[in-house]
């Protein structure tokens, strides 16, 4: 039998520990969009790439703001 993979997971059946972790990558992402405000974007990239942010996601977020999640 063979397992999904987390990517493939609907997110509504997702369970508890994949929904942690996503909140645990949004807050990390939404730090680094504050620390891009404050500090500037070098600071912005280390923070996000030392907390395990893949690089498309950092480039989007900092680079494409119009591309953004909402914030909830």
């Amino acid at each position: 039998m063979k397992l999904p993979h987390t990517q493939d997971i609907h997110p509504c059946v997702a369970g508890a520990s994949e929904l942690r972790s996503n909140a645990g990558q949004r807050d990390v992402v939404t730090r680094g969009i504050a620390t891009l405000g404050e500090l500037g974007v070098v600071p912005a990239v280390e923070y996000l790439k030392s907390n395990g942010v893949r690089a498309k996601v950092i480039e989007r977020v900092l680079l494409e703001p119009e591309r953004r999640r909402a914030l909830a």
